[in-house]
C-alpha cells in the first residue's frame, strides 16, 4: 500500500518537499476514470506548458528574505500553494521561488523534478523563469527535460507506476532568483467522491511567505484545519457566491526540528489537513466496497477443501495452514499503480498469479477464513503511528497497511499476512502489535486497541562458564532462545543465510572480549515451532580469558546482551523525543565455575523507572563461599523491559541517569593472585 499522497519531491526545493504521509487501502470506487488519465506530461508532446489558470490567485511581487532567516543553499523566497477543489478534478497549483546563494545551491536549483502518477494525473508548467539582477529571463524553450519512471519503492517490492518530470535549466549562476510553477490536475479514482489531502505549511528551513489557498463548493463537507496548531500562521475563512475559501500565510516561517533518532510516528511540521471524511465510520463505509470477501469463489473453495482433507476436524489446524498458505505460498510484491494503490485485486486473481500485497493477501485470507466458517476481517493499521494512531484525523490517509482481524473462539487475533515463517499454533503465533486497527466491518464506528496476548521474554540468553586459572584454557557455551515474533524473523533471517557464515559472526563477537577463541562444536540451532521457539547453541575454547594487572588476574563478566539495550542518543541536547526500547523483554543469564574457592559478594539491584524496568544480580548458587570440588558456583542475572519507546526532550536526562544506573551494575569483577614459593 503506498504510504505517500502526491508528495512531489522537487531537488531543487529538498528541504520544502512535502513529506511521504501515511495513507490507507479502501475507498469507495468511482465507476469513472480521470479524464486526464489518458493525456500524461511529456517532453514531445505540447501539452507540457501552459498558461496559469484563471481561478489561481497569484502572488504579485516576489517576497524579500529576511536578513536573520536561517537557510542552507537557497533562501527561500516564496512556497504558494492552491488546490482548487470546487471542480470535478481538483487541481493543484505549486509555485516555489527560491535564491541561489552557494555553489551547491546552483547545483540543486538548477534541477526541478516533478512526480506524478500517469494513471489519472496530468502536469502543466506555468512558469519557468530565472531573475537576475531584476531582469526576468524565461527558460521555457531552453530548459532540457526528461520523463522517466521513478519506482523508488522497488527494493520494498512495491510498483507505484509513477512517473518524474524531469527539468534542467541551463545558466544558473549564485545570485539568481530560480521562480517556477505548474499544476497537477487529477485525484485518484479509487477515492470517489470523497477528498483528502495534507498540506505541509513549514519547513527546517526560513521561507519568506507561505501562502496557501483551498477552494471547496459551499456547504461541502470539506473540512480544513491546521493540525494540531502547529501551524504558526493565521488561517482565514470567506465566502464566495458558490465557495468557500480558506487561506493560510505566514512570513518567515521556521520549523527546525530535525534531529535524529527520533520515534517513526514523530512529525512536528505543520500541515493543512482537508477531509470530506466526517468519523471513521465514515472511513470504514467507504472502504467496505473495496474489500468484499469473495469465500464461495471456486479458487478459494479448492483451497478450503485441501485444508479440510488435511486436518479433518481440526479448526484450528486448518485455521493455521490458512495463514501459512497465504503467508508463504502468496509472494509479497505490490502493484499500486492507479487505483491499485488501495484497491485490492480480487482473491481469484492473487492465487492464480502467486503474488499480491498486503491488501491482496489481507482479502485473500479472510475470504479462506470466511469458507471455513471463522469470522475475519480485514483491518487498518499505520506502522507508524501505531499507538498514537486514535491521535490522527479519521481519515484514509492515517493508515499504511492492513492485516486480518479474527475473532475465533470470542478471542480476537490480529494477523499480518505479509509476514512468513509463522509459529504453527495459534496460541503461540505472534501478532501484530500496532496499537490500533480500524476493522473494515460494517457498522464499525471507532478504532480497536489491538491488545495482544503478553510474550515477556523474547531473547533469552544462557552463558555457561568454566573458569580455569590462567595458565589453562577455560570454556564458554551458549544458548540463545527467542521467542514469538523474534523466532519468527530469525526462521526467515536464517533460511537465506549460512550455518557455518553466521557461527562465524558470532565467534568472531565473543574473541573480540578474549585473546584467543576456538569452536570446541559448529554453531547448531534447534527449532520448535509448536513453541514458537527457536534457540542457538554455541561452544568455545577461550585462551586469555583472565588479564594481568601487576601480579593480579582479572575476569570481567558483562550483561553485554541487556547492555546494548540501555541506549543513549547522539545527540542529548534536543528538541524532540528520542526513541528507545523494543517488543518484549531480553533476559541473560550467566553460569560460572570458578577454579577454588572464592569469596562471594552477593548484589541485587533493580530499576523500575518510568522508562524501563532493570534487574542485576550476583550470588553464589548454594550461598556465598560454598565449595564443590574445589570449585565455586556463581550465577548472574539480567533482565531488561522498555515501558515506553520514545523518551520526551523534557524528561531525558532523567532518562539518562536512570541508564547511567543500570550501566554501573551490568559488571562483575573476579580477581585472584597465583601461588608464588
Amino acid at each position: 500500500m503506498k504510504k505517500y499522497l502526491f508528495a512531489l519531491s522537487v531537488i531543487a526545493w529538498l528541504p520544502l518537499t512535502d513529506i511521504a504521509l501515511a495513507a490507507t487501502s479502501g475507498s469507495t470506487l468511482s465507476n469513472h476514470a480521470s479524464p486526464h488519465a489518458s493525456k500524461p506530461a511529456s517532453p514531445n508532446n505540447g501539452n507540457m506548458f501552459g498558461p496559469m489558470p484563471d481561478w489561481v490567485s497569484p502572488v504579485s511581487a516576489i517576497p524579500t528574505f529576511d536578513e536573520k532567516g536561517h537557510h542552507y543553499d537557497q533562501q527561500y523566497l516564496l512556497v504558494d500553494k492552491q488546490l482548487n477543489l470546487s471542480v470535478t478534478e481538483p487541481v493543484m497549483y505549486k509555485r516555489y521561488t527560491s535564491k541561489v546563494v552557494s555553489i551547491k545551491g546552483v547545483e540543486s536549483a538548477s534541477q526541478i523534478s516533478i512526480d506524478f502518477d500517469p494513471a489519472y494525473q496530468h502536469v502543466l508548467v506555468h512558469r519557468l523563469n530565472i531573475v537576475r539582477d531584476g531582469k526576468v529571463i524565461d527558460r521555457k524553450k531552453s530548459a532540457k527535460t526528461s520523463q522517466f519512471k521513478r519506482e523508488v519503492d522497488l527494493d520494498a517490492l512495491l510498483y507505484n507506476g509513477e512517473e518524474t518530470l524531469h527539468i534542467v535549466l541551463d545558466d544558473v549562476q549564485i545570485g539568481d532568483i530560480i521562480d517556477y510553477s505548474y499544476t497537477l490536475t487529477g485525484y485518484n479514482p479509487v477515492f470517489g467522491d470523497h477528498r483528502e489531502w495534507y498540506i505541509k505549511s513549514g519547513w527546517a528551513t526560513s521561507v519568506a511567505l507561505t501562502n496557501t489557498r483551498i477552494i471547496v463548493p459551499k456547504n461541502s463537507p470539506i473540512t480544513v484545519t491546521n493540525l494540531e496548531s502547529k501551524g504558526k500562521g493565521t488561517l482565514t475563512t470567506s465566502q464566495q457566491s458558490n465557495t468557500t475559501v480558506y487561506r493560510y500565510r505566514e512570513e518567515n516561517g521556521l520549523y527546525d526540528f530535525d534531529e535524529s533518532e527520533q520515534p517513526r510516528w514523530y512529525n512536528p511540521y505543520p500541515y493543512l489537513h482537508i477531509s470530506s471524511y466526517k468519523d471513521w465510520q465514515d472511513v470504514v463505509n467507504w472502504a467496505l466496497p473495496l474489500y468484499q470477501a469473495t469465500p464461495d469463489d471456486d479458487e478459494v473453495q479448492a483451497l478450503v477443501s485441501d485444508i479440510r482433507d488435511t486436518y479433518p476436524a481440526d479448526i484450528k489446524r486448518q485455521v493455521v495452514a490458512a495463514i501459512h498458505f497465504v503467508q508463504n505460498n502468496i509472494r509479497y510484491l505490490g502493484e499500486e499503480n492507479g487505483i491499485g494503490s488501495h484497491k485490492p485485486r480480487p482473491p481469484a486473481q492473487i492465487v492464480a498469479q502467486g503474488y499480491g500485497d498486503c491488501k491482496d493477501k489481507a482479502l485473500l485470507l479472510v475470504s479462506m477464513l470466511n469458507a471455513l466458517g471463522i469470522d475475519a476481517y480485514p483491518a487498518l493499521v499505520d506502522t507508524y503511528w501505531r499507538d498514537q494512531l486514535n491521535e490522527q484525523p479519521a481519515a484514509p490517509y492515517s493508515f499504511n497497511h492492513v492485516i486480518v482481524h479474527i475473532d475465533f473462539g470470542g478471542e480476537p487475533m490480529w494477523i499480518d499476512a505479509t509476514r512468513t515463517h509463522q509459529g504453527s499454533k495459534l496460541t503461540t503465533m505472534a501478532q501484530s502489535q500496532l496499537g490500533y486497527a480500524l476493522v473494515l466491518k460494517p457498522g464499525e464506528r471507532s478504532l480497536k486497541a489491538m491488545h495482544t496476548p503478553d510474550q515477556d521474554v523474547i531473547q533469552d540468553v544462557e552463558q555457561k562458564y568454566v573458569v580455569n586459572h590462567a595458565d589453562k584454557k577455560s570454556y564458554l557455551t551458549v544458548k540463545t532462545t527467542y521467542r514469538g515474533i523474534e523466532a519468527e524473523q530469525w526462521r526467515r533471517y536464517l533460511e537465506s543465510k549460512p550455518l557455518r557464515e553466521l557461527g562465524e559472526e558470532y565467534a568472531n563477537y565473543y574473541a573480540s572480549y578474549f585473546e584467543a577463541l576456538d569452536l570446541l562444536r559448529p554453531l547448531t540451532i534447534t527449532d520448535d515451532p509448536n513453541q514458537n521457539e527457536l534457540t542457538l547453541h554455541e561452544a568455545y575454547a577461550v585462551d586469555g580469558l583472565w588479564s594481568k594487572d601487576d601480579d593480579t588476574y582479572v575476569f570481567v563478566i558483562s550483561g553485554d546482551i541487556v547492555d546494548d539495550y540501555l541506549v543513549k542518543p547522539d545527540l542529548i541536547r534536543r528538541k524532540t523525543p528520542f526513541r528507545y526500547g523494543t517488543e518484549g523483554a531480553v533476559h541473560q543469564k550467566i553460569q560460572i565455575s570458578l577454579p577454588e574457592t572464592w569469596n562471594i559478594t552477593p548484589s541485587k539491584h533493580s530499576i523500575d523507572s518510568p522508562f524501563f524496568e532493570f534487574k542485576s544480580s550476583l550470588k553464589a548458587v548454594s550461598g556465598p563461599g560454598d565449595t564443590l570440588l574445589d570449585k565455586t558456583y556463581v550465577e548472574a542475572d539480567y533482565y531488561y523491559r522498555a515501558k515506553a519507546r520514545h523518551v520526551k526532550a523534557s524528561e531525558l536526562r532523567q532518562y539518562l541517569r536512570h541508564v547511567d544506573d543500570a550501566w554501573d551494575n551490568v559488571d562483575y569483577e573476579f580477581t585472584y593472585r597465583p601461588n608464588t614459593p
